[in-house]
C-alpha cells in the first residue's frame, strides 16, 4: 500500500512578517525539542500522517518524562512542530515509516491531537547515528547507557570500539556496563532510583566484595543518602577498620558502626539556625540535580545545574527547575 499523497506532502514555507506581532514571539517548541537540528541540505520536510509512523523498537531511549511530553504537547498545539523529525521507510511494511530521531515530538504531537507531523526522509541514518543523537542529550539516563552498551557488546563490539563510536571514555563505558551486573542489594538501590550514579554504585560493589555485611547494613538505612560524599565516608571508615581493628568492639552490630561514620564526620554547629554551606537540591526533567551556586549564569532567568546521577553540568532556564530542598553540605 502506497502512502496517501495528502499524508506525505512537502510542508509549506513559513511566511515572514514584519512588525512586532505574534509572528515575532519566541517559539518555545524550538527549546523543547528532544534532538539537535541536523542539516538536510536543500531537502524540504514532508507532512507525514502520524498513523503511518512507527517508533523504532530498538532505539536506545527507553524513558520518557511525562511532564515534559505534556509541556511539549501544549506548545505544539499553539505553534506546531518547528523542528521536523527524521524517518526512514519501513522495509517490512510498504507505505509506513520508522522514526530515526524525534520520538518525543512524535508522542507529544499525538497528545496534542495532531494528525500530521513535518518529517525529513533520511535513509542513511544508522543505528550509531541514532545512539549519538540520543546519548549526548542531558536526559539520557544511566540505565539507558547501560542497556545501550550491553546491546553493542552483544553485537560483538569491544569496549574500545563502543567508546569510539559513542565519543565516550573507556572508563565511562566500563562503569556503565557494570550497572547491569551489580550484586542484588546494590542492584535494588539502582532499580529503585535511590541512587543512579555509576561511580558510587560501582564503588559500593567493590567494597561489598570485602565487607558484605557492613555495606548491606549501611544500605539498609533508608534515611542514609547515597551520594559520592557518603560513599567516600563509608570507604574511609572501612579502610580504617581494617587498618586498626578494635579488639574490644568486635561484636558491634554492622549497622551501628557503618552508619555512625556519616554522623561522626559532621562537626558541631555553632548556630543551629545558620547554614555553613548550602546545597540546593532541585529536579530537572524528572532527574535529581543540584544548583551550582559558584557558576555565573549567562543571563537572568538561567542557572547552572549538576545532575546527581552522572555529574553532567549544564545551563537551563529556571522555569524548568523544581526546588526540592535546601540542605547543609
Amino acid at each position: 500500500m502506497k502512502p496517501n499523497k495528502k499524508s506525505a506532502t512537502p510542508a509549506p514555507k513559513n511566511k515572514s512578517s514584519s512588525g512586532l506581532g505574534l509572528d515575532n514571539t519566541i517559539d518555545l517548541s524550538r527549546y523543547l525539542r528532544d534532538d539537535d537540528v541536523h542539516s538536510h541540505g536543500d531537502q524540504r520536510p514532508m507532512e507525514l500522517d502520524l498513523s503511518l509512523i512507527d517508533e523504532d523498537p530498538h532505539q536506545p531511549r527507553t524513558e520518557f518524562n511525562e511532564e515534559l511530553l505534556q509541556e511539549m504537547a501544549q506548545t505544539i498545539r499553539a505553534r506546531g512542530v518547528k523542528n521536523p523529525i527524521s524517518v526512514h521507510k519501513n522495509a517490512s511494511q510498504e507505505g509506513r515509516f520508522i522514526i530515526n530521531d524525534g520520538a518525543r515530538r512524535y508522542r507529544a504531537s499525538k497528545i496534542a491531537g495532531k494528525k500530521t507531523i513535518p518529517a525529513f526522509l533520511d535513509s542513511d541514518f544508522t543505528k550509531i547515528d541514532q545512539i549519538i543523537v540520543n546519548a549526548h542529550h542531558e536526559t539520557f539516563t544511566p540505565r539507558e547507557w547501560a542497556v545501550l552498551i550491553d546491546q553493542e557488546k552483544k553485537q560483538g563490539k569491544n569496549q574500545a570500539q563502543i567508546a569510539e563510536d559513542l565519543g565516550k571514555s573507556r572508563a565511562f563505558i566500563t562503569q556503565h556496563a557494570k550497572l547491569l551486573t551489580l550484586p542484588d542489594p546494590i542492584s535494588q538501590v539502582f532499580n529503585s532510583g535511590r541512587c543512579t550514579d555509576a561511580t558510587s554504585l560501582n564503588e559500593l560493589a567493590v567494597m561489598r566484595e570485602r565487607d558484605p555485611k557492613e555495606v548491606d547494613a549501611w544500605l539498609s538505612d533508608e534515611n542514609m543518602p547515597i551520594t559520592r560524599g557518603t560513599v567516600k565516608q563509608l570507604r574511609e571508615f572501612l579502610h580504617n577498620k581494617h587498618e586498626q581493628p578494635d579488639e574490644n568492639n568486635e561484636e558491634i552490630a554492622p549497622i551501628e558502626s557503618a552508619v555512625a561514620i556519616a554522623r561522626e564526620k559532621r562537626p558541631a554547629e555553632t548556630d543551629p539556625n545558620k547554614l555553613r554551606k548550602a546545597i540546593v537540591q532541585v529536579q530537572h526533567e524528572g532527574r535529581a540535580a543540584r544548583l551550582l551556586l559558584n557558576r555565573r549564569p549567562s543571563a537572568q532567568g538561567l542557572a547552572w545545574l549538576k545532575y546527581d546521577d552522572d555529574g553532567t553540568e549544564f545551563e537551563t532556564t529556571l522555569d524548568r527547575v523544581k526546588l526540592v530542598a535546601v540542605l547543609e553540605a
